[in-house]
């Protein structure tokens, strides 16, 4: 058998007829809006939290919300009560807004959802419905995904990373200009991930995989520019074996000296062909 539910206490507080009589700060005193005197005042309080308007009729007919309610009670559904955030940075807010002149229902609720999703925790938010979202033949499924996990990646969300790295491993060679500004655009998320380093074996395998072509230039470039916000130690082994294959066109060679020569630290202003030529 289901329990029943309260009955709700038959005091002015929970009254649709009550309202605070201010909202600068928390209040156990307010007015009655089914009070006659208030009629003409009503939509400047309820839509603008306007109290000038009304000041003096509200300073006299204020009384304590636990006041026993009369015969015109109204119950305030559950729906409608708000549990407003109990936090310094949230107090400091509202009394902020109120002091501008600001505060009002819809700025309220704003703020209370502002505060509410400063409070959640990134980093353990799951990504079921990304993980799913990934798996869609359709790339505006995917794209949606990839923009979702890159906030999460921001907010150190381990899985968000790990779940979108492995998308990218598994991703089949490029074909079009398309793929290559879907597969940048993965990227894009996924170097704001620490230690950004982590993907420097996957980059060295893209750049070792990937032909050089009009197609796939601007992938190359971007492969490179993450390659050099990794440590030095990371990457200028492999970076150099690639200087000795033959496969390799002398452009992607000179991008790959430019490139050890911006992590020896040596500013580019003073690099000559003659230094480039000592790898």
């Amino acid at each position: 058998m289901e329990p029943q539910n309260e009955e709700i206490e038959r005091v002015c507080f929970n009254c649709n007829w009550f309202f605070p009589d201010t909202v600068k700060e928390a209040t156990e005193f307010g007015v009655c809006l089914n009070d006659k005197e208030f009629e003409p005042f009503i939509d400047e309080l309820l839509e603008n939290s306007n109290y000038a308007c009304c000041k003096e009729l509200v300073s006299r007919k204020k009384f304590h919300g636990m006041r026993e309610a009369c015969d015109e009670f109204s119950e305030v559904e559950t729906g409608e009560v708000t549990e407003l955030p109990d936090d310094k940075e949230f107090e400091r807010a509202v009394k902020s807004a109120a002091k501008k002149g600001q505060l009002d229902l819809e700025t309220l609720q704003q703020l209370i959802l502002e505060e509410q999703l400063r409070k959640i925790d990134w980093a353990q938010v799951p990504i079921d419905e990304q993980r799913e979202k990934l798996k869609s033949p359709q790339r505006e499924d995917q794209s949606a995904a990839i923009k979702s996990l890159g906030f999460l990646i921001c907010q150190r969300n381990k899985a968000a990373f790990e779940e979108l790295f492995r998308f990218a491993r598994e991703l089949p060679p490029l074909t079009s200009i398309e793929d290559v500004h879907f597969r940048i655009d993965i990227l894009m998320q996924l170097k704001n991930w620490r230690p950004v380093s982590v993907l420097a074996p996957f980059l060295i395998d893209e750049l070792n995989n990937t032909p050089s072509s009009n197609t796939t230039r601007q992938w190359i470039s971007e492969v490179l520019k993450v390659l050099s916000r990794c440590p030095a130690g990371k990457v200028r082994k492999p970076l150099t074996k690639m200087l000795k294959e033959k496969r390799f066109s002398y452009k992607f060679k000179r991008k790959i000296k430019e490139l050890l020569w911006e992590l020896s630290g040596r500013p580019r202003e003073f690099w000559s062909d003659d230094d480039l030529e000592e790898f």
